[in-house]
């Protein structure tokens, strides 16, 4: 977040800190689905049905974070003023400031790209190459490939709502 004052730019972060009961506390009081989801699978953890449950579970939590769903409600933060760098890795766009830069990209391993501009690439162990490209985001998940638009970054988790819709697709998510 960035405060302006007096034409000087101030960067503010923040980090979440927290004793683990303290914080299941909080998040049963504000979160109780997503508590109660995170408790069946705590409860599941080395059972012979622990990744159906997982899954199961997983697909009941709303996708809200913990700043919107516990730190706006608890009474029981504080905030100390300190300055350090920090990155939210909350989106591709985000994820890419740690790729390496190759010809105005961002990519990881395994990635070719000719002709192409301002592209972040994630692959995986299948190489990908990309001719002639602009503005792409590409994600190699092993059996998932995602190409999306860079400027939809925010909006891929309604696609993938989306897709748990659709029951032969599901299995992949």
């Amino acid at each position: 977040m960035l405060l302006i004052n007096e034409l000087k730019i101030i960067p503010i972060y923040c980090i979440l800190k927290w004793r683990a009961d303290v914080f299941l506390r909080e998040m049963e009081k504000y979160l109780p689905k997503m508590y109660k989801s995170l408790m069946q699978i705590y409860q599941s953890l080395g059972e012979k049905d622990e990744a159906e449950v997982t899954r199961e579970q997983y697909s009941l939590i709303d996708g809200i974070s913990v700043d919107f769903g516990i730190m706006q409600k608890t009474r029981r933060a504080y905030v100390i003023k300190c300055e350090f760098i920090w990155d939210d890795i909350g989106s591709f766009e985000a994820l890419s400031r740690f790729l390496k830069n190759f010809r105005g990209n961002s990519i990881s391993e395994n990635v070719y790209l000719h002709e192409s501009e301002n592209c972040s690439i994630f692959g995986k162990e299948t190489l990908i190459i990309g001719f002639g490209i602009k503005d792409l985001v590409i994600v190699d998940a092993g059996d998932v490939i995602l190409v999306m638009d860079k400027t939809k970054d925010q909006e891929v988790k309604h696609l993938f709502n989306e897709l748990k819709e659709i029951p032969d697709l599901t299995k992949f998510i």
